[in-house]
């Protein structure tokens, strides 16, 4: 049987594809078959099990590359993506769900995604399916506004954006930050954009024909000034389609319940 241990790394997407490395390390250190006996702790907290040899993991930017690498190059594109959805929920069990899903992986090949009654790979299916699903409704539910840009970019006499930049909150369950931006970027190619999640400290600054850079540990403050022309045909708009007599709260909250709304143009109130 295989040595109990629980890699502890820091609570980022970085530092749990750090411990998956170190932990392909131990693994193929270990004498004997492997029985799942490695897990990952991602941030602080008590041991998970009495036993266990508990390692802590410094993060390094280069076993971050060579993992992504891995799992791209040997699985392809589609599971990196799954995977990388799974590591965004927050559950505390989906560092090691993907690690017992790569130990599979790595060994059957793409035929493991069909292996459903393994408990490892359905709980893949299980987590990146609640990432998916968020992800889905915040890529109709974010509302950018315009801060005006006192400062302009030197890019601005080309007209790409240098008027402002678009700012938008969000505070999802998950972790959508890191998996939404190429959406926006595609869309908005030729606009200075923030997108800032003020429950993580972690932003998306994307600057005109540029790829996204994810900022985080930093709380960006965004000036209300009056309202631009979007937000006011957001309010107008949604005043203008509703029928007072048909009212139904119940199925509006479900399918927009409150928590979506903080940082939703059209339900934010008059000052």
């Amino acid at each position: 049987m295989s040595e109990e241990l629980i890699l502890r790394c820091e609570d980022s997407l970085e530092g749990i594809f750090t411990a998956i490395y170190d932990a392909f390390v131990y693994k193929n250190r270990m004498d004997g078959p492997y029985t799942d006996s490695i897990q990952i702790a991602v941030g602080e907290g008590g041991n998970l099990s009495l036993f266990a040899r508990e390692i802590s993991v410094a993060t390094d930017t280069g076993k971050v590359y060579k993992t992504m690498r891995a799992i791209q190059t040997r699985l392809g594109f589609s599971v990196y993506d799954r995977l990388l959805c799974s590591l965004c929920h927050f559950a505390d069990d989906r560092s090691t769900a993907v690690l017992g899903y790569l130990v599979r992986g790595f060994a059957k090949g793409l035929k493991v995604s069909e292996e459903f009654a393994d408990p490892y790979v359905m709980r893949i299916v299980e987590l990146s399916r609640k990432v998916y699903n968020e992800r889905e409704k915040f890529y109709g539910f974010l509302r950018f506004r315009l801060i005006p840009d006192r400062k302009p970019h030197p890019a601005a006499s080309a007209g790409d954006g240098g008027k402002g930049i678009l700012w938008a909150e969000v505070e999802p369950k998950c972790n959508l930050i890191p998996i939404m931006t190429e959406h926006f970027s595609d869309r908005f190619p030729g606009e200075h954009f923030i997108i800032y999640d003020p429950v993580r400290k972690l932003a998306a600054v994307h600057e005109a024909y540029r790829s996204c850079v994810l900022v985080s540990g930093q709380e960006p403050v965004a000036e209300r000034g009056e309202p631009d022309y979007m937000e006011t045909l957001w309010k107008r708009y949604f005043a203008a389609i509703e029928i007072t007599e048909r009212r139904n709260g119940r199925c509006q909250r479900t399918l927009m319940p409150y928590w979506y709304r903080k940082h939703m143009t059209e339900f934010e109130k008059a000052d």
